[in-house]
């Protein structure tokens, strides 16, 4: 995160140290990030002086597991809801035209495996307001130094051609009202000012999103999925270096040429008095599957996510309150990503309404409410008596909004008045026809 005095202006020069820096300091953590994540991680650069002995590189990607147990606790599609009492239809179709869940769980993955994740909006050819991932990677922002911490820039470089061995990138500086285009040779490279042209967004129209600690959330656990891999890895070179040459021939005098036909015959000939047997040795594998089981548990627990796949999880569990009881880790950790997330969501609806041409103030996004609800199973039955034991006290509106499989509360109660009018008209309840001292009465 980079920070600057808003009475500075950002020059070029100010611009390509941030650059340099961001290239040396930042941008080597957020690739290996992406690399432990994708499982290019330490093990694969195992080696052995004795090129015949085996050399298994056995990759066990907690990472992605952590990651995608994570993102699909909090931010599966459906389960992240806008809400407002004033009319946000033009918002939400914005939302809708950007097919905001999918982007929503995007913008969580990137922030989960990096640590930070970013968006940018702008207007497509079609005039509609449209929000993008933008790798993190290839971008970072510059906020105010005081205590408002204001987004003031943000930076975006990326490859002018991904198909020649030029070493050219684009560079483009987005401010409240403008956006600056750049070329430079390399990250180190002198900046070259191409252009500048007006943005329709009334502040910097990018969005970013931090982990509490900048840090990807398996950031804690690497060290353990490096042993967890170099422990599993070797056992299966002991075993594979076992299985190929510990065949013993006693009394036999045999040219290489004589062993590699046995061999490829899988017929021994032996003279008169020789013997052939197996050399085995003793393995404690007791002992290996004890101390990965002993990695394997401290990794979800540093983690605080649990291992749903494991019988300790799922054993005996027969209601969604357990499993609640289960998650509580998760649950501390995962509400403080929450509290991240939907000020990044916040913000995105707030640059949505900065759009001249939908004329909404400020009390719109302000009143809008951003809900979470967690992927687990909800126990119906309880869910259903709660709602029940407070019909009186609490309003329609509110109880239908604990049904998970209501998505649409307005029109569920539009619904539900228009099936009692109906069934009112079928019994011949409906209103009478008569004079009107009786339509009065």
């Amino acid at each position: 995160m980079f920070y600057l005095n808003k009475n500075q202006e950002l020059t070029a020069e100010l611009l390509q140290k941030m650059i340099g820096k961001f290239s040396v300091e930042v941008q080597p953590r957020l690739n290996r990030y992406k690399n432990y994540y994708d499982g290019i991680q330490a093990i694969l650069n195992k080696s052995y002086a004795d090129e015949s002995k085996p050399c298994n590189k056995t990759v066990i990607n907690y990472c992605k597991n952590i990651v995608d147990s994570y993102c699909g606790y909090l931010a599966t599609p459906s389960y992240i809801s806008y809400r407002s009492e004033n009319d946000i239809e033009d918002i939400m179709n914005i939302l809708r035209y950007n097919d905001y869940q999918a982007e929503d769980a995007d913008f969580l993955l990137h922030a989960l495996t990096y640590g930070v994740a970013a968006e940018l909006m702008y207007i497509d050819s079609s005039s509609q307001v449209r929000f993008r991932l933008i790798n993190p990677t290839q971008c970072f922002g510059v906020y105010d130094d005081s205590l408002t911490g204001d987004l003031m820039y943000f930076i975006r470089m990326y490859k002018a051609n991904d198909w020649d061995n030029s070493d050219l990138f684009n560079v483009d500086v987005y401010s409240d009202f403008s956006v600056k285009h750049y070329t430079m040779h390399g990250y180190n490279g002198y900046l070259h000012f191409v252009s500048e042209e007006p943005h329709y967004f009334s502040q910097c129209p990018a969005n970013i999103f931090y982990l509490p600690d900048e840090k990807s959330i398996f950031d804690c656990v690497i060290g353990l999925q490096d042993s967890a891999n170099e422990l599993l890895s070797a056992e299966i070179d002991d075993y594979s270096a076992f299985c190929d040459a510990y065949l013993v021939l006693q009394g036999v005098d045999a040219e290489a040429e004589d062993i590699a036909a046995m061999k490829q015959n899988r017929v021994l000939v032996l003279p008169e008095g020789a013997t052939a047997s197996w050399l085995t040795k003793s393995a404690n594998d007791a002992q290996v599957e004890n101390i990965l089981k002993r990695i394997h548990d401290s990794i979800y627990r540093i983690a605080q996510c649990p291992d749903f796949s494991s019988e300790s999880f799922v054993g005996g569990v027969s209601s969604g309150v357990a499993i609640r009881y289960r998650l509580t880790g998760m649950e501390t950790r995962a509400g403080k990503i929450e509290a991240e997330m939907k000020k990044a969501l916040q913000r995105r609806v707030e640059i949505i309404c900065g759009i001249a041409s939908l004329k909404l103030g400020e009390e719109v996004f302000r009143d809008i409410q951003i809900d979470f609800k967690r992927n687990i199973p909800e126990d119906l039955t309880a869910t259903i008596n709660m709602i029940n034991a407070l019909k009186g006290s609490v309003s329609d509106a509110t109880l239908l909004g604990q049904l998970d499989f209501v998505t649409d509360v307005n029109a569920e109660l539009e619904a539900l008045k228009e099936q009692k009018a109906a069934n009112m008209e079928m019994y011949g309840f409906g209103a009478p026809s008569g004079s009107d001292e009786e339509e009065e009465a």
